[in-house]
């Protein structure tokens, strides 16, 4: 394609600094244009930085680079606080273009858990906005470029930036494609795991809980750095009805391919799914689909099931109307494990906002358990590591409320000479220690697959 213009940057970032000089504070442009020799997935593969998406259903893929402008924040309320500054952000944003600006990012699982040293780049929640962002979905692909401009900035050098970064963004990159070798695996042994289930279901059986989940934590010491792009070429080619993601903060990279949708709104309309209740994926089609009938018939698996369509129906009540949800569960195939889920929608009054509904939802009982605050409890004094963003929100929002978000499974920490792996299951009445086990180990193996590891 061809390099963006010098004369409409300058023109845009000069009407830009005018209205931020008239309104004394700064003001957000964006300009956007087709792109169709731009693909999100080779342009992530090449740098192995800034943030990669690819979401199903609706199909969309985002690669953004460079970090113009960032919003962070702390504590129960902080995805209300990155509302609040990125709803001022954009409030007179300068759109030139059928985009809107877009901000990129997510959050740690508990506020209130410690923050182990391999998480310490990944803030209680924090989100960038890219500086070039390329996009592609059924309208075809597009380049956003996205500045935020001060009272007084120079248009001129402003734009003369961004067409060094955009050379950046377009250079092609030697592929690192290593495979790291094993040092050291560490992981609790399985008696130990499971002694922590059995504690669960004594929790249960007392009546403190109805569910809670425990997540294995897997961590490898390698001999070399992972090319992340080349993890995520492995994941793509695999990824069924998984969305993607990666995050860099630093020299770290959180990225997975899950299976779950948190919240996405679109024009108003909320879209979520409830969840929970697994099994294995058959060697044969009849072995799966023998499978996949016994799950939608096993009691336990659905009262697991049907304890989260209640609770997320119950956590956007207040923010929604409309609300339907799905009468029975169907049954959504990954490439190693299927699952129960019931699809919900609902309209988002007009008072409220995706990150309203992140806030109110989060953490849902398909990884934190009920009662909510009990179960959270439990996992600080049982889990025994830090879930950082694992099981998380991650995803993005626009300045229009559109956004979609993802809960953070099946996803891997990528550090220069280690790996997190992470892993979790719901333990409710009837539940086995030794199957939850075995339950982690066939979702291990569904990032495992794309990081090769070999000991």
């Amino acid at each position: 394609m061809k390099t963006p213009d010098f004369s409409s940057l300058v023109a845009l970032f000069q009407e830009a600094r005018r209205l931020a000089e008239m309104n004394q504070r700064p003001i957000v442009a964006v300009s956007s244009s087709p792109a169709p020799t731009l693909d999100p997935l080779r342009l992530y593969t090449a740098h192995r930085q800034g943030f990669f998406w690819c979401s199903r259903q609706p199909d969309l893929t985002l690669f953004g680079l460079g970090c113009e402008w960032q919003a962070e924040a702390s504590g129960s309320q902080r995805m209300v606080e990155i509302n609040r500054q990125w709803t001022t952000l954009c409030a007179d944003a300068l759109i030139e273009g059928p985009n809107p600006p877009l901000l990129l990012g997510g959050m740690r699982f508990d506020e209130q858990q410690p923050t182990a040293p391999h998480w310490t780049a990944f803030a209680d929640a924090s989100f960038h906005l890219a500086h070039w962002l390329v996009s592609e979905d059924a309208g075809g692909r597009w380049l956003r470029c996205q500045r935020r401009v001060e009272p007084g900035s120079d248009p001129v050098a402003l734009a003369h930036d961004s067409l060094a970064a955009y050379q950046q963004l377009v250079r092609a990159l030697p592929s690192l494609v290593s495979t790291p070798g094993v040092i050291e695996r560490n992981a609790l042994p399985a008696s130990q795991w499971q002694a922590k289930v059995d504690n669960a279901l004594h929790a249960i059986d007392g009546g403190e809980l109805s569910k809670v989940v425990l997540a294995r934590h897997v961590e490898y010491q390698l001999d070399a750095a992972f090319d992340s792009g080349a993890v995520m070429l492995r994941l793509h080619e695999q990824r069924s009805q998984s969305h993607l993601f990666a995050v860099h903060r630093g020299d770290s990279c959180f990225m997975g391919a899950t299976p779950e949708r948190l919240l996405s709104s679109q024009d108003g309309c909320l879209s979520t799914h409830a969840l929970a209740g697994s099994t294995r994926r058959g060697l044969t089609p009849d072995e799966d689909q023998a499978l996949g009938e016994r799950l939608l018939a096993d009691k336990k698996e659905r009262l697991e099931h049907h304890l989260v369509v209640q609770t997320i129906a119950q956590g956007l009540n207040a923010l929604v109307t409309d609300l339907q949800a799905a009468a029975h569960p169907c049954l959504l195939k990954l490439p190693t494990v299927q699952h129960l889920s019931t699809p919900m929608k609902a309209r988002l009054k007009e008072e409220y906002s995706l990150l309203d509904g992140i806030q109110a939802l989060h953490p849902t009982p398909a990884v934190g358990g009920l009662p909510r605050t009990t179960a959270l409890d439990f996992i600080r004094r049982n889990e025994g590591f830090d879930r950082g963003w694992y099981a998380a929100p991650v995803g993005w929002l626009d300045s229009q409320g559109n956004g979609d978000f993802l809960v953070a499974l099946r996803s891997a920490l990528l550090t220069p000479k280690h790996c997190h792996l992470f892993a979790g299951c719901g333990i409710v009445q009837g539940s086995r220690s030794s199957d939850e086990y075995q339950e982690t180990e066939i979702k291990l193996a569904s990032i495992g697959r794309a990081l090769r590891l070999a000991k």
